[in-house]
């Protein structure tokens, strides 16, 4: 079984940052290729960390979601995209990834 992980990157030419939502874990870019794999290793040698642990350490870390604050300022971005018609100098891109159970 398996689960899917909500991520944001946000950026402008040479300089992105991208989140995963559900495991609170960033990553800096210059592209949005470059977080998307960065983000993509970061949860991977995470959730190997965690896998390494007791079992009784490991659910409270595979459920630690970003701050109310973090996440409300995704969805305040992915709101003004969905609405917003003029051209901007910041791209946001909205993406999932699965999660081996």
């Amino acid at each position: 079984m398996s689960k899917t992980i909500h991520c944001y990157a946000v950026g402008t030419d040479g300089q992105w940052e991208a989140l995963c939502l559900d495991l609170d874990i960033a990553v800096q870019g210059d592209s949005f290729t470059d977080v998307f794999e960065s983000l993509n290793k970061a949860v991977s040698l995470y959730l190997e960390s965690v896998k390494a642990l007791p079992e009784s350490e490991r659910a409270h870390l595979l459920h630690r979601p970003a701050p109310l604050s973090v996440r409300l300022s995704f969805l305040l971005h992915a709101l003004r995209s969905l609405l917003s018609r003029r051209e901007s100098d910041r791209y946001h891109h909205q993406f999932t990834m699965p999660l081996a159970a």
